[in-house]
């Protein structure tokens, strides 16, 4: 009995841990509709090979894997909506956690780059 309840209180523990304020089950959908409500800054966090590929029209570059990320986040305004992407949204989602570590409060993880990018 002892260990069954151990046991629910670290499941909720974990979840509650895990809670990420972004869109949550973000689609095309619900991202324009944030987005036409705060524009923000759409930041792509992906490789510069990746980035060149292929990106948003509005979206700044900041790759999380080189380390440029953490050096141009370091200028941005923490009162400002920021939402990222890479390709898949891993990168995205640890960024995203790293902007909320540093006192971002208005940052969201849109995922991968095939949910933004024939976004307006």
């Amino acid at each position: 009995m002892r260990f069954n309840l151990f046991l629910s209180l670290l499941l909720i523990s974990f979840l509650v841990a895990c809670k990420n304020d972004s869109i949550g089950q973000a689609t095309p959908k619900s991202i324009a509709e944030q987005i036409s409500k705060d524009p923000g800054i759409m930041v792509d966090v992906r490789t510069p090979d990746e980035w060149n590929s292929g990106h948003h029209p509005r979206a700044i570059h900041a790759d999380w894997d080189g380390g440029q990320f953490q050096i141009e986040a370091a200028k941005w305004d923490p009162t400002k909506t920021y939402y990222l992407y890479c390709a898949a949204g891993g990168r995205s989602s640890a960024a995203t956690d790293y902007l909320k570590g540093k006192g971002f409060k208005k940052v969201y993880n849109l995922g991968g780059y095939n949910q933004v990018k024939n976004l307006k």
